[in-house]
């Protein structure tokens, strides 16, 4: 009996979690011990019918991770009968020769029929599936416990059929090594298709441990991950590809290491990323470099990471029964220098498609690896096949990589195009930057990179990129870093298409390959943000030359993947690329700017808050009457500051803050929410946190406060509206309306509550309930707070560029007015004006009267506006509007022309402010900026 049936075994009758599936808030499911034995006894007593007396080469399991799956394969383990992952969306290969598919649904399988079905449970069903064809059997192993298929990145792919002692080995010895035990928590997060999943599901299950498996909608999107394996789950252990790990930010990175269950992460298939070293870790979290081949299963060394590591990272010592050397091109071994590494073992035998085995001798398995065997140690230097020779040289790309973290701390792939014959370097900056900001950090980068690189390894190609896209295996993906130039360098007429799902997949960091099983999740759902999508959709249209892409906006920001691609497609045949009339357009109706007069514009201080600054700050008095001034950050800072900059009280959050805090109208408690889903509540004499509220998703929108009930109310991305208690936080109500709601409330206490939503729908509700009186739906997403005027009637701004007036008291449509551009700027109104900026380049001054609105002046401020103008009253009467790539213009409201103008170091997304003289902006160089208009 092996090791992990006779562990099994011995835990038949243990209460002990053997499997829990989790989401962000809470546990989905669990199975003991003794669970998932009495369930794999009864998938081996049906499976055993139909193997019995029969030789089968394989069966195949096509399904994603479920707590059923370790029963399944403990009692195809029983039966000595390997099987095989495979996926419903790629072909699995004809060489694996299936004679059995199990599933979790009933849907046909091309070639195989449908024979049993077991019920495992009142929630789950297997479907047992036979081939139609007699399979052959070709070299059937006895002992072969899996068949997988290389990712490919060592060459040729191809099937790696893995004897069960190969896999106990290893993770007999990895477990010692790990000091794993009955009380750690393991995360089952490798995909099923690459062998390490093997090794977790090993390590737990032969250690009496717990797996932990998440939702594809979760593993999929970052931030949902962490707060479910650490937060809700409390996993212990995390074996990952370092891409994976790296889609986290380093404020994530920065909690996982030193505030979190986390007690051990081990790193494999990849070049360990040397930015972890920078990172503070308790000292009871262990770090680990793995290094191993899926041609000799599964990992070959391990080395501990400890904290005086600063230097290169060795690829560590041999595992049990495994053997290294490192040959030249000659295929000489080497002692001293830079080879190939080559993995073999007597015992541990993985075998090859259909090679015949060799019982005698130990195979060694050339890695494609290149390292540098020095004083008895090997580091890692990059695959084999990325030495390129250019003009004459031979070029290292990973040396490449490694000057640009030495020059910048930022990690970076660099790829040779065999097609264009180029070196194309992308860089990884986490920070979302416009079209203009990125090309000025592109164009420090290579201005530095010129005197750090050999002129003839410096990049034909920079680009900055958020995350980098990995493989269904976890890995980075060359191929769709190439696919990023070609559609960036050469838009062939008629490829929309292709424009916008190699766009979606940059701005998610995911394969083109895998968009099939994204199909059913939201450009959110996936991880992403309401920036990234913006600059996804600025750079779809700069690639297609077209300014016609509203139905595309129209659905993007609600609708699934799929969804969005059948939009596209409809709409590819109607693009028509005709810049130079549409420039000519703008001429004739925007008015020319007269020439700009110096104006006395002064940086009175600022204020660091170590990331982007996008939410708008709060001015008060407080109950002393001294000036405060409270703000956010993405790297959750919350900070309240004096007239002068000072730091009066900070605090950080869980989460990113992006929405302006509130004050109680009795200057004693403030309120702001963050990403992290959570509302806080501050009480501003005792200068600390009294309570916290949980939503279901993050909190965009800030609190307005209801003096009736002594309440405040807000929206979160979880698509429903709030009340609560002021003064301890305890749920009043809360409603359900059809979006996400990333716009501020706005209340009156005659009409109700008005709520905007990303599904594009405005409602009205009752104060003290929250029952709905009324809706709108205005057919594209608002990001733009409503504003009520002395009419009664309230103003939407939608993102499609229209403004809908409505009836405060029943809804009804009074008028609406067409914008050229998207608007994400809220309204504001100043003298029977509404003013407003424009993703067009355009402040807008509408007027407004009994009879509906109409167009005053369009100015035109050359780049695009998604915060809120504000208005400027001393001497003049100025509109203060910011753009988003950091100026900052003084509108003449009287003569509508713009009379000065100052320039941040950063793009600007926040709303500006305005107390006496001052006027408060955030910025995205990380900067609370106060100006001083003389």
């Amino acid at each position: 009996m092996n090791m992990l049936i006779k562990n099994i075994t011995n835990l038949k009758t243990s209460d002990k979690t053997a499997i829990l599936l989790c989401s962000t808030n809470k546990i989905l499911d669990i199975k003991t011990y003794k669970e998932i034995y009495e369930i794999s006894k009864k998938i081996f007593q049906t499976m055993e019918q139909f193997l019995k007396n029969t030789t089968v080469n394989c069966v195949g399991l096509l399904m994603d991770k479920n707590v059923y799956l370790p029963s399944i394969i403990i009692s195809l383990l029983n039966l000595k009968c390997p099987f095989t992952y495979i996926s419903a969306y790629i072909p699995n290969e004809d060489n694996v020769h299936m004679d059995y598919i199990l599933s979790m649904n009933e849907d046909d399988i091309k070639g195989f029929k449908r024979i049993y079905e077991l019920k495992i449970d009142e929630v789950a069903t297997i479907y047992i599936w036979k081939n139609d064809n007699t399979t052959d059997n070709i070299n059937r192993f006895d002992d072969i416990f899996c068949s997988v298929t290389t990712s490919g990145s060592t060459g040729k792919k191809k099937i790696v059929n893995i004897p069960y002692y190969c896999i106990e080995s290893n993770a007999l010895c990895l477990g010692k090594v790990f000091k794993i035990s009955s009380n750690d928590n393991i995360f089952w997060g490798t995909p099923l298709s690459f062998d390490p999943s093997l090794i977790e599901l090993m390590l737990a299950l032969l250690n009496g441990a717990t797996l932990t498996i998440v939702p594809q909608r979760v593993y999929i999107n970052p931030p949902a991950l962490s707060k479910t394996l650490f937060d809700v789950a409390k996993v212990t252990v995390l074996q990952m590809v370092p891409s994976v790990f790296l889609r986290w930010n380093e404020h994530t990175i920065d909690k996982i290491f030193q505030n979190s269950s986390l007690r051990l992460l081990a790193l494999g298939g990849e070049l360990f990323p040397k930015s972890l070293l920078k990172f503070q870790r308790n000292k009871s979290v262990l770090l680990f470099n793995l290094y191993g081949v899926t041609e000799l299963s599964c990992w070959a060394t391990v080395y501990q990471i400890d904290e005086n590591t600063t230097d290169d990272i060795s690829i560590g010592d041999c595992l049990n029964e495994t053997v290294l050397k490192v040959c030249d091109e000659d295929l000489m071994e080497i002692s001293e220098g830079i080879g190939e590494i080559y993995i073999g073992s007597y015992t541990r035998k993985c075998y090859i498609n259909d090679e015949p085995r060799d019982s005698t001798l130990p195979i060694f398995r050339a890695s494609g690896d290149l390292a540098l065997l020095k004083n008895g140690k090997l580091y890692y230097k990059g695959r084999k096949n990325n030495v390129i020779k250019r003009f004459g040289h031979k070029i290292n790309l990973a040396q490449i990589e490694e000057t640009i973290f030495e020059t910048f701390g930022l990690e970076s792939r660099c790829v040779w195009s065999q097609q264009h014959k180029k070196i194309l370097a992308f860089i990884v900056i986490k920070e979302n930057h416009n079209i203009d900001v990125k090309e000025r950090i592109l164009d420090k980068l290579r201005s530095k990179l010129i005197h750090a690189l050999p002129e003839n390894s410096f990049p034909d190609y920079f680009d900055i990129i958020q995350q980098l896209p990995i493989t269904s295996h976890g890995k980075v993906d060359t191929n769709k870093l190439e696919t990023f130039y070609t559609i960036s360098t050469n838009v062939p007429n008629g490829n929309v298409l292709h424009i916008f799902i190699n766009l979606w997949c940059k701005y998610l960091g995911v394969s083109n390959g895998d968009t099939d099983y994204l199909n059913n999740y939201t450009f959110f759902e996936m991880g992403g943000n309401s920036i990234s999508l913006m600059q996804l959709i600025e750079e779809f249209r700069t690639l297609t030359n077209n300014q016609y892409t509203d139905e595309i906006i129209a659905i993007i920001f609600e609708k699934k993947f799929a969804d969005c691609v059948n939009v596209v497609k409809q709409i590819s045949k109607k693009l028509v690329c005709n810049v130079e009339c549409e420039k000519s357009m703008d001429f004739e109706i925007t008015v020319k700017r007269p020439k700009i007069q110096p104006g006395e514009i002064e940086i009175l201080w600022k204020y660091d808050l170590k990331a982007c600054v996008d939410s708008s700050p709060l001015v008060f008095k407080d109950k002393d009457n001294n000036l405060r001034i409270a703000a956010g950050s993405f790297c959750n800072i919350f900070v309240i500051l004096d007239k002068d900059g000072k730091e009066i009280f900070k605090d950080v959050l869980n989460g990113s803050i992006e929405s302006t805090s509130t004050i109680s109208p009795c200057l004693t408690y403030l309120y702001v929410g963050c990403y992290e889903n959570t509302m806080y509540c501050f009480d501003l004499t005792k200068g600390r946190r009294i309570w916290e509220f949980k939503t279901g998703d993050k909190i965009k929108s800030s609190p307005v406060f209801c003096e009736k009930r002594n309440s405040i109310i807000f929206g979160s991305y979880d698509k429903h509206v709030y009340s609560l208690l002021s003064l301890d936080g305890s749920l009043c109500w809360k409603t359900e309306v059809d979006g996400s709601i990333s716009s501020n409330l706005l209340l009156d206490e005659t009409f109700g509550i008005f709520v905007t939503t990303t599904h594009g729908t405005c409602f009205c509700l009752q104060p003290m309930n929250g029952k709905i009186k009324w809706k709108y739906p205005c057919g594209s997403p608002i990001f733009g707070t409503p504003y009520l005027l002395p009419t009664s009637q309230i103003v939407v701004p939608s993102v499609l560029g229209v403004l809908y007036c409505l009836f405060s008291e029943n809804g009804d449509l009074a008028w609406k007015f067409q914008a050229d551009g998207n608007i994400f700027s809220s309204i504001m109104y100043y003298h029977d004006r509404l003013v407003f900026g424009c993703h067009d380049k355009n402040l807008y001054i509408l007027e407004v009267n009994s009879a509906g609105c109409s167009l005053i002046q369009k100015i035109w401020l050359d780049c695009e506006i998604s915060s809120t103008p504000c208005i400027f009253e001393q001497d003049t009467q100025e509109i203060i509007c910011c753009c988003n790539d950091g100026t900052v213009h003084f509108v003449d409201f009287q003569h509508l022309s713009v009379m000065r103008q100052i320039k941040l170091p950063g793009a600007v997304f926040s709303s500006p402010v305005v107390y006496d003289r001052n006027v408060y902006i955030g910025c995205r160089d990380n900067n609370l900026y106060c100006l001083l208009l003389k």
